[in-house]
């Protein structure tokens, strides 16, 4: 009877503890709204990503100027680049945030010889804890030569 108990306990034990919350689940998200637009002729357009941000805590981006926590990685590219987002909260405030951004990507051009290359970016922001949120990734952008 004792060694039936015994062994239940450890049973249970051992789904409770399989059964735990993952600790790297991701509580600052991202979520792309719109990308404009999706045709342009190279250096002569700009494009814009509009996303919405939600940070339970408020802690998106630094007031350090030098304090990079915008990535942009072009698809063509093996390196991201980074910019600078002021905050959205005071200092020293924990506030939960909602809201929306309006990135503005620089005229992409063709690389190679074609007259066209398609290409997306991918996006997450690095809130005051040094966490990065979620990845998001625009649909293709067709950049067409001049």
């Amino acid at each position: 009877m004792f060694s039936r108990i015994c062994f239940f306990l450890v049973i249970t034990s051992l789904l409770f503890s399989s059964c735990k919350k993952d600790e790297e689940e991701t509580i600052f998200r991202i979520n792309l709204i719109d990308t404009f637009p999706v045709e342009i002729i190279e250096f002569q357009e700009n494009i814009y990503v509009r996303l919405s941000y939600q940070h339970p805590e408020g802690y998106i981006c630094f007031s350090d100027p030098d304090y990079l926590s915008l990535e942009i990685k072009d698809s063509r590219l093996s390196q991201a680049d980074y910019y600078h987002i002021i905050p959205v909260t005071p200092p020293n405030n924990s506030l939960s945030v909602t809201g929306e951004l309006l990135v503005e990507i620089d005229s992409p051009f063709v690389f190679g010889n074609g007259s066209v290359e398609l290409v997306n970016f991918t996006i997450r922001i690095q809130d005051q804890n040094l966490v990065w949120s979620n990845e998001i990734v625009t649909p293709n952008i067709s950049v067409n030569k001049q």
